[in-house]
């Protein structure tokens, strides 16, 4: 019986709707890493085209994670509420803050309407945050039991572990498995360093392993993808690791039936329950409330 499989990191999106933009699909973006998002553009991508290209690797469940620009992110949560009721998924949804703004609390009381929203992520922070900049968003996530994603490089790790020490009971996700950035055995070496000293340094902290078939590994194989995937949850340790698809973003390196293969066969050395954790469990443990 095949296992499990909580995918932690997809996005949708349907042109048709009101009020959002996927800046990504636009013609002019340019992202400082990934290249020719624009090819991914469609009239819409939803659960339905999910699950065909997914096949036989569909997921159980799945976790949508904010990726439109609007004036107001909760639109984007009142979308992806109608698309859970119409097509059943995403089952989870992690919404759109700007975390630092003024009045973001009132963003997260409005996103937590929805029993859907299990936590925010702001992709504006992308170099180090410092608690006093963040306080309002943080203490918004902690009196609604929200986590709180982040995406840092390996020189800014230290600010997670600050927010951490400030805010003991908010969970916060690194996305992207902290996002190492190129695979000589040597980089890989002090990013796993690096995340393991975060790691011993909280334990409110749990990792994302996600976009690691991406342009820092364009080419890449199961044997390239493995020791990233378990440097990762040995530096973690399995309950705090959860595998994600960053789909359909990373279709521009390969397909989600052989990422989600790669995924597999990798952690097919694990004991069972460490499997399973990364599988679904960890998922689970931090989005279901």
């Amino acid at each position: 019986m095949i296992e499990p499989f909580f995918d932690a990191h997809v996005h949708f999106w349907d042109h048709a709707e009101p009020g959002l933009r996927w800046r990504f699909l636009e013609p002019d973006f340019d992202h400082p890493r990934l290249k020719n998002t624009q090819s991914l553009d469609a009239p819409r991508y939803g659960p339905d085209e999910l699950r065909t290209e997914a096949g036989a690797q569909v997921p159980d469940r799945v976790v949508h994670v904010q990726c439109a620009m609007a004036d107001d992110p909760v639109v984007e949560t009142r979308f992806l509420d109608g698309l859970a009721a119409a097509a059943g998924w995403p089952d989870v949804i992690v919404g759109g803050a700007r975390l630092r703004e003024s009045g973001v609390a009132g963003v997260l009381d409005r996103h937590a309407e929805s029993v859907r929203v299990r936590g925010v992520r702001d992709l504006t922070i992308q170099s180090a945050v410092e608690p006093d900049d963040v306080g309002e968003a943080f203490d918004a996530a902690s009196r609604l039991g929200l986590s709180v994603e982040l995406m840092l490089p390996p020189e800014h790790y230290g600010s997670i572990v600050r927010l951490a020490a400030r805010w003991p009971d908010v969970t916060i996700v690194l996305g992207h498995a902290g996002q190492p950035a190129l695979r000589s055995a040597e980089y890989l070496a002090g990013w796993a360093s690096k995340l393991a000293e975060v790691a011993a340094a909280t334990e409110r902290v749990v990792l994302k392993i996600s976009a690691v078939a991406s342009s820092a590994d364009p080419h890449w194989t199961v044997d390239s993808v493995r020791p990233v995937v378990l440097a990762a949850i040995e530096a973690f340790g399995p309950s705090r690791c959860m595998l994600a698809s960053n789909w359909p973003i990373d279709r521009l390196y390969g397909s989600y039936v052989a990422l989600v293969g790669a995924y597999r066969a990798t952690v097919a050395e694990l004991e069972p329950a460490e499997r399973a954790a990364v599988l679904a469990g960890t998922a689970t443990a931090v989005y279901d409330r």
